[in-house]
C-alpha cells in the first residue's frame, strides 16, 4: 500500500483536511469506499493510518486511527550527481533514483553533455521532477522526498565545500577489478552517506576525471560493458544499496 504526503497543518484533531488534488485522487481515481484505510505521512515525519468516513459525492473525509514515528537509526543519505540527458530518460532516472532511496538529485552539465537546459525554464523543469519524485516516493513508501536541484555545471559541484562521506565517480575508463573491495573499504571509513557521480553516454573527459581525483572522488567501474546513463544509475545505486544493507560492516 502506498503512502500519501500531507502537511501536519492538515491534521485537525483526529480528522484530516485534504487538499483538492489528494481528495480528487482518493475519491475519483482510487474510488475509496467508507471503512477503507490509507496511509499518510507528514513533514515531521510522522506516519498515520486513516480510515475513510465519507466519500463521493460528498467530500472525502478521513479519521486517524493510529500514528507512528520514523524508526530510529542512521539512514543512508545519498546524493546522485548525474549528467543531464533527454527529458523522458531524465524523468525515468528521477523516478527510479527516488525508489532506490536517493536523498538528493543533482543534474550536472559536463563536457560531453548533449542536452543544454533552458535556464529560464529551470523552475518549471525542477517542479516536474519534484512531482515525479513525489509520486515515486509515495509508491515506494518512503518517509520523505528527495531534494531536486536545478541543472548545474560540474565544476560548481567540485568547487563546493568538502563533502562528508564517500565520493564515487563511475567511469568506463576504470578497470573492473577490485571494485567491490574499494567500495567496502570506502564505506568502512566514510560511513553510510555520500555522493555518486554518473556521466553522460559520451563518458567523462580526461580533465573531468582529473578534477574528480583532485576533489578526492574514487573512480570505479560498473563492469566490462558500456552502459547508458540511465542504466548506469540503476546499476550503481543497486550495488551501493546492497553494500549498505548487506555488505561487510
Amino acid at each position: 500500500m502506498p503512502v500519501y504526503f500531507i502537511q501536519s497543518e492538515h491534521i485537525l484533531g483526529q480528522r484530516v483536511r485534504l487538499d483538492s488534488d489528494l481528495e480528487h485522487h482518493l475519491g475519483n481515481v482510487l474510488r475509496l469506499k467508507i471503512g477503507e484505510t490509507i496511509r499518510l505521512i507528514d513533514e515531521t515525519p510522522k506516519r498515520y493510518v486513516a480510515r475513510v468516513l465519507t466519500t463521493r459525492p460528498h467530500p472525502v473525509t478521513l479519521e486517524i486511527e493510529s500514528e507512528s514515528l520514523r524508526p530510529s537509526g542512521d539512514s543512508p543519505k545519498i546524493r546522485l550527481c548525474v549528467a543531464l540527458i533527454k527529458r523522458e530518460k531524465m524523468d525515468w532516472i528521477v523516478q527510479k533514483a527516488t525508489e532506490l532511496g536517493v536523498t538528493r538529485i543533482s543534474p550536472v552539465l559536463t563536457e560531453h553533455t548533449v542536452i543544454r537546459p533552458d535556464f529560464k525554464r529551470a523552475a518549471r523543469q525542477v517542479a516536474r521532477w519534484e512531482k515525479i519524485a513525489k509520486e515515486a516516493a509515495q509508491q515506494s513508501c518512503r518517509w520523505d522526498m528527495p531534494r531536486i536541484d536545478p541543472p548545474v555545471d560540474l565544476q560548481t559541484v567540485f568547487s563546493e565545500p568538502e563533502n562528508q562521506g564517500f565520493q564515487f565517480i563511475f567511469s568506463e575508463q576504470c578497470s573492473p577489478s577490485e571494485g567491490k573491495q574499494v567500495i567496502e573499504k570506502a564505506l568502512s571509513v566514510s560511513g553510510r552517506s555520500g555522493t555518486l557521480m554518473i556521466g553522460p553516454e559520451g563518458g567523462w573527459s580526461a580533465s573531468e576525471l582529473a578534477q574528480a581525483e583532485a576533489s578526492d572522488y574514487i573512480s570505479l567501474s560498473l563492469g566490462e560493458r558500456i552502459l547508458r546513463t540511465e542504466t548506469a544509475v540503476l546499476a550503481a545505486l543497486s550495488i551501493l544499496q546492497y553494500e549498505l544493507s548487506y555488505g561487510t560492516p
